[in-house]
């Protein structure tokens, strides 16, 4: 269609980009937060210093901050990707020296990276092998990959979250940003990670396949998944998450439960406002 810009709202805008109706951009998420999974105490490391905060289960807890405010890099100090210099991280009430990538899968802890293309999938690998690709031992018998098993789990993914694919030997980097997001998730489940990390969730996918990835995560909460999500979309983090933690230059400068969510007041704390208070 072409609309004069006087003639339309953002409502229509997106009806037309999805090819549908979209009712609400962000979906309730319909379950009780219970006991804490996650406990990180005076995380330092890779840029961030002293960082404190925890996660609940089916919990979507958002990390707020100006780009190169250290969020991604804290996130891959927990998933072993970078080095801790201090501190403790405790899953499940337990503490876990996680200083490698198979650590953290090991306690349950899978990352979706924000630059999916060249961290979170094999481009030219099929579907199938890259669902399976985080848990290799897990789907093989011996030094190979059970085929049939291989292919199981991805026909369950592919049904789950609806991959658009003309079949599961279609290489991913053939699909679109969305079903490639989608294929990120599927592999990290297939890992048996009940601690999610989503850095920039729908970075590079049509808002159409935004409300499918939103759709997606209040169902893994839902099921019993705890969810860190990091975002620059500002709807987007007071759309989805139960509480927000905002980090400035390495260093958390607050955090806010929902009923006291604030777009300024977050916006102020992503800019030192705290430090500039204390000063």
């Amino acid at each position: 269609d072409t609309k004069d810009i006087a003639g339309i709202d953002r409502k229509q805008l997106i009806s037309m980009m999805a090819g549908r109706e979209l009712n609400e951009s962000y979906p309730e998420k319909k379950c009780k937060i219970g006991e804490e999974v996650l406990r990180v105490e005076h995380l330092t490391g890779n840029g961030d210093t002293d960082i404190s905060f925890n996660l609940r289960r089916g919990e979507i807890l958002g990390f707020a901050g100006l780009v190169g405010a250290g969020r991604t890099e804290l996130m891959r100090v927990i998933y072993g990707a970078n080095p801790k210099e201090k501190g403790r991280i405790i899953v499940n009430g337990k503490e876990e020296k996680i200083i490698s990538c198979q650590d953290a899968i090991r306690c349950g802890i899978g990352y979706i990276p924000e630059d999916r293309k060249n961290h979170g999938v094999f481009l030219r690998m099929s579907i199938k092998w890259n669902t399976v690709a985080n848990n290799l031992k897990g789907y093989s018998n011996g030094l190979f990959v059970d085929k049939k098993r291989e292919a199981r789990a991805a026909e369950e993914y592919q049904d789950k979250f609806k991959i658009k694919t003309p079949n599961l030997d279609q290489l991913v980097g053939n699909l679109s940003g969305g079903n490639q997001q989608k294929v990120v998730i599927a592999k990290t489940l297939a890992a048996n990670s009940k601690i999610i990390i989503f850095d920039e969730p729908t970075r590079g996918i049509d808002v159409g396949a935004k409300h499918e990835i939103y759709k997606l995560m209040n169902e893994l909460a839902e099921a019993g998944h705890s969810i860190i999500m990091v975002s620059s979309d500002m709807p987007e983090l007071l759309g989805m998450s139960d509480r927000i933690v905002v980090i400035y230059e390495g260093r958390k400068t607050g955090e806010l439960p929902k009923e006291k969510f604030d777009q300024n007041y977050i916006l102020d704390l992503a800019s030192g406002g705290e430090e500039n208070e204390k000063n």
